[in-house]
C-alpha cells in the first residue's frame, strides 16, 4: 500500500503547530492573562455596586444577597468568558463563509489528530514517571488536550458523517465552562471573593469537587483542575468514536448524497453514490455506472469533489432516447459505430483568439466545484472563498 500521501499529510499536520496554529497558543497565553485581569476587575466593580445597593451581606449563614452575587459572578466569570473562547476558536478555524479553513482540509482527516495525541501521550508518560501530577504536567497535558479538541472541531467540520457544527461548538463551550470554573475556584482571592466562592460551594454541596483532591495509582491531583485538563480530551475522543461509528453506518448504507448537500470545505464522501445525475440520485443507475461510482472509494477527496464530467458550460452532450449520440442534422447514429468529423467550409473564419475566448468562458473552483465567469477577475472563489491560482 502506498503511504506517501499519508506521510505527506502527517508532515503538513505537524507543521500546522508552528505556522497556522500560532493563534491557539497566543490565545491560551493572552487569554489566561486577560482572564485574571477580568476576574479581578469585575470582582472589584461588582463588590462596590453591591455595597452601594444592599450594604453588607452574609455568606454564613447564607443570604439572598449572596445568592444574587453568586449568580452575577457566574455570568461574568464563567458564561461570558466561555462564549468568548468558543467564538475565538471557531472564528480561527472557519473562514468568512463559515467553512473550515483550507489548512485543515486533509484528504485523510484523521491525520489532524495525530500530533495532539502524540503530545498527550508524552505528557501522560511524564506524569506516570514522576508519580505526581504537578502544575507543570497538568498545564502541558491541558494544552495537549485543548489542541486535541480544537483539531477535533476542525475534523468534525471536514468529515461527512456526523458533522454537526452546533454540537462541535457545544463541546467547546462545555470545555471552556469547566476550565473557567476551575480557574475561579483557585483564583477568587484576586477579586477578594474567596469567602463567597467557598460559601457557595458549601451551600450547593460541591466543596469536595471544587477544593478536594483525588489519588489514583499513586498519582494525586486537585479534582477540578484535573477535570479542566481532562474534559477537552474526553470530549474529543468521544466525538471521534461516535463519528467513526456513524461513518461505518454510511459505508454500509451507501446513500445517495447530492453535492448540494455538502458544505463547502466538507469532504465529499467516497463511499456514497455521487448523486449528481438524475439516474444516480434516484438510485436507478445501471450496473456499469454503479461500478464506476463504487470505484471512487479508492480515489482521493480532491478527485471526488471535481465537478460532474458530463456537465460543462454548454450542458450535457445531446443524446437520443436510447443514449446514442445524435448527429447535427437530427439523425441518430447506430450504436457502436463511429464517423469521421468533417470541418465546415467556413472553419478558417474561426480565429484562434475567438476559440480561446470561448474555451475560457467559464471556470470552476477545484475545492468546491462552483462554476463562475472567468472574466470576472475573482481572486477568491465566490462560493467557498478559496484562493484561486491564476498561474
Amino acid at each position: 500500500m502506498d503511504t506517501r500521501d499519508t506521510r505527506r499529510e502527517l508532515g503538513r499536520s505537524a507543521r500546522l503547530l508552528l505556522d497556522e496554529e500560532r493563534w491557539l497558543f497566543a490565545g491560551l497565553v493572552l487569554g489566561a492573562a486577560g482572564y485574571l485581569i477580568w476576574l479581578a476587575g469585575t470582582g472589584a466593580a461588582v463588590s462596590q455596586i453591591a455595597d452601594l445597593a444592599v450594604g453588607s451581606y452574609s455568606v454564613d449563614p447564607w443570604s439572598s444577597e449572596a445568592t444574587a452575587l453568586t449568580a452575577a459572578f457566574a455570568v461574568l466569570w464563567i458564561l461570558v468568558p466561555s462564549l468568548a473562547a468558543v467564538r475565538y476558536v471557531v472564528g480561527n478555524l472557519t473562514n468568512l463563509r463559515g467553512n473550515v479553513e483550507q489548512c485543515y482540509r486533509f484528504d485523510r482527516p484523521l491525520v489532524a489528530l495525530v500530533p495532539p495525541l502524540a503530545l498527550l501521550a508524552v505528557g501522560v508518560a511524564v506524569a506516570a514517571v514522576r508519580g505526581a501530577a504537578t502544575w507543570y504536567v497538568l498545564a502541558a497535558v491541558g494544552v495537549a488536550n485543548t489542541l486535541l479538541l480544537v483539531r477535533t472541531v476542525a475534523y468534525g467540520y471536514r468529515v461527512y458523517s456526523f458533522s454537526t457544527p452546533r454540537l462541535l461548538k457545544f463541546l467547546l463551550f462545555v470545555s471552556a465552562v469547566v476550565a473557567t470554573t476551575a480557574a475561579v475556584s483557585r483564583t477568587a482571592a484576586l477579586a477578594n471573593q474567596a469567602a463567597l466562592v467557598e460559601g457557595a460551594a458549601a451551600r450547593y454541596g460541591v466543596s469536595e469537587i471544587a477544593f478536594g483532591t483525588v489519588s489514583r495509582a499513586g498519582v494525586s491531583a486537585p479534582v477540578l483542575p484535573l477535570a479542566a485538563v481532562a474534559v477537552p480530551g474526553v470530549l474529543a475522543v468521544a466525538y471521534v468514536w461516535v463519528q467513526l461509528f456513524a461513518s461505518l453506518l454510511v459505508r454500509i448504507r451507501r446513500p445517495d448524497v447530492p453535492r448540494s448537500a455538502i458544505r463547502a470545505g466538507q469532504r465529499y464522501p467516497q463511499v456514497v453514490q455521487p448523486g449528481t445525475r438524475d439516474r444516480l440520485a434516484m438510485g436507478t443507475a445501471s450496473g456499469d455506472e454503479s461500478e464506476a461510482a463504487e470505484s471512487t472509494e479508492d480515489t482521493p477527496d480532491s478527485a471526488a469533489t471535481d465537478p460532474d464530467p458530463d456537465t460543462d458550460a454548454g450542458g450535457p452532450a445531446a443524446t437520443d432516447g436510447e443514449g446514442a449520440p445524435a448527429s447535427a442534422d437530427g439523425s441518430v447514429e447506430p450504436a457502436g459505430q463511429t464517423r469521421v468529423y468533417t470541418p465546415p467550409e467556413d472553419a478558417d473564419d474561426v480565429t484562434a483568439e475567438a476559440s480561446r475566448s470561448n474555451a475560457t468562458k467559464n471556470e470552476f473552483c477545484p475545492i468546491c466545484g462552483e462554476t463562475y465567469a472567468a472574466d470576472a477577475g475573482h481572486a477568491n472563489c465566490p462560493n467557498c472563498n478559496a484562493v484561486l491560482d491564476r498561474d
